[in-house]
């Protein structure tokens, strides 16, 4: 499944990437068809793919680049790539854009002239010791070339001039492709907008650069050249581009369907399905507080990602939906995440509050907990969302929210609210003064079936140094799986009084009620 690549940061680039979920191929092909026709009209042209971060403009870039190279023929373009963040000024920068020209060119006999002018055009306008580290000339070649550059025609007009002449004649267009340029310091920006329109403006060159307009634009305000003025930037920017390309916008249900798909593909890699309880439990936790956060490619794919490298051995050990709320915490607001270990006891109820808080009203509590996150670095904006998903977690926020919390519940679904449970979130695993759920059931088969193992007598040694505990968590087994019946055997089953309780069974010999995944859910 396509989408459980989720520790790459290009989405959709292969050739096995499945259904065109977000609209990037189609979008690919439209900015295709205006390639040709920008080259129609023009013998050189700057076009802007423009997009929020994340909102898969890397992904178009891809496409284009693949699809271009794919169809390549005798009359089809040339792909040349740079990137800017590898330079920090204009003589390097401008040296690497003909390099990469030069690059980008045939290594057929009939485009050595366009090879060596756009070389030559590279030279005349570089000092000679960046000349010699981007074109390789060794001593000897230097010495050559200081020779040339004494007798021969050198200067940059007449060398830019040889090369529209080679490059007109070639009759095959180059496309540079730039992206992320709204990372760039406000130098670096202006180094890249002055090589595109003046140095780079060459017949049969043609650029396709990336940003984010907004940060692009901030970035820009703090130059120079601009100043705190929107307008001037707008207006410079204009002068730079010629087609603005603004990248479709990524829809609700668009989020909605690769979440979804998200979601489905981590199950489906860790075996599990979601019950009925929990699908209730992760639509209001989404469709109230995460949807809002979810809204560009990247973001989706950044935290199932986060999810997938996480589960791991707390697969079954854990409440998915708790699971899948703390990750979203701990990837989109660490410092908030960081609160929960700090305030564990107070969080999971077992805390010896102080006087002044016995008679707290919920009220107070919310605001005690506001100011927290604010001093964690919650944003206003996204404060009220986290409240509510830390309300879904601990009973004692849920309460303070106006809702009813059943702590027994929390404990029997193994949420993080649990103390007996909560250590397992924050170490993503199994501590060593805890047993993981397969190894507690197996315990308590062979306690019921008097039948001597390894698991039995690590429960009744966990059972010696941590009774309390131990008892609550086979509490939580009766009350979340009893009655169990006990597998038919040939042997006859001795019967159970009125006053003996039923035998103890793990989830391994009760029915499970799961929701209709394609997967079957661990047992463990």
């Amino acid at each position: 499944m396509a989408d459980a690549h989720f520790f790459n940061d290009e989405p959709f680039l292969h050739h096995e990437e499945g259904p065109d979920l977000l609209g990037h191929g189609q979008y690919a092909q439209h900015v295709l068809s205006l390639l040709d026709r920008v080259r129609a009209q023009t013998e050189t042209g700057v076009l802007a793919l423009i997009g929020s971060w994340g909102s898969g403009k890397s992904s178009v870039l891809g496409k284009v680049t693949r699809r271009l190279r794919e169809t390549e023929n005798g009359e089809g373009w040339l792909i040349a790539e740079l990137n800017p963040w590898l330079y920090s000024d204009l003589e390097s920068l401008t040296q690497a854009l003909f390099s990469e020209i030069r690059e980008a060119l045939p290594k057929e006999e009939r485009w050595s002239e366009a090879r060596q002018r756009i070389g030559g055009f590279g030279r005349a306008i570089s000092p000679l010791g960046k000349a010699t580290a981007v074109f390789g000339l060794d001593s000897e070649g230097l010495i050559q070339e200081v020779s040339n550059r004494v007798s021969g025609d050198t200067s940059a007009s007449a060398a830019k001039r040889k090369a529209e002449e080679a490059l007109r004649k070639a009759g095959r267009p180059v496309l540079v492709v730039m992206d992320d340029l709204d990372r760039l310091t406000p130098e670096e920006l202006l180094v890249v907008f002055k090589l595109v329109r003046l140095v780079g403006h060459l017949p049969g060159v043609y650029y396709l650069i990336s940003f984010d307009e907004r940060t692009l634009l901030d970035v820009l305000q703090r130059s120079e050249l601009v100043g705190n003025s929107e307008p001037r930037a707008r207006d410079f920017l204009e002068k730079i581009i010629q087609v603005r390309l603004d990248l479709p916008a990524f829809r609700e249900r668009d989020a909605d369907i690769l979440v979804n798909r998200s979601l489905a593909a981590v199950l489906a890699l860790h075996s599990l399905t979601l019950t009925a309880s929990e699908q209730e439990r992760l639509s209001e936790a989404y469709y109230r507080y995460l949807q809002g956060r979810l809204r560009t490619p990247r973001a989706i794919k950044r935290f199932f990602g986060q999810v997938d490298a996480t589960l791991g051995q707390l697969t079954g050990n854990v409440d998915i939906v708790d699971f899948l709320i703390v990750t979203f915490l701990r990837t989109s607001e660490p410092r908030a995440y960081q609160l929960l270990w700090q305030h564990r006891a107070e969080l999971t109820g077992t805390s010896m509050n102080l006087p002044s808080r016995r008679d707290e009203r919920p009220e107070q509590h919310l605001e005690r907990w506001r100011t927290r996150l604010q001093d964690a670095g919650v944003t206003e904006q996204h404060l009220d969302g986290v409240i509510g998903l830390m309300g879904m977690l601990f009973a004692p926020l849920r309460q303070a929210l106006g809702y009813g919390a059943n702590t027994e519940a929390i404990a029997r679904r193994r949420g993080i609210g649990s103390i007996d449970y909560f250590d397992r979130y924050m170490v993503f695993g199994i501590p060593d003064d805890d047993l993981p759920e397969h190894t507690f059931d197996t315990a308590l088969q062979q306690l019921t079936d008097d039948t001597p193992g390894t698991e039995a007598d690590e429960l009744l040694l966990r059972l010696r140094d941590d009774t309390q505990r131990i008892t609550r968590r086979i509490g939580y087994k009766r009350a979340a799986g009893a009655p169990c019946r006990r597998p038919r055997s040939s042997k006859p089953q001795p019967r159970t009084t009125a006053t003996s309780p039923p035998p103890l069974k793990g989830p391994s010999a009760c029915s499970l009620r799961t929701a209709p995944w394609t997967s079957s859910r661990k047992t463990s």
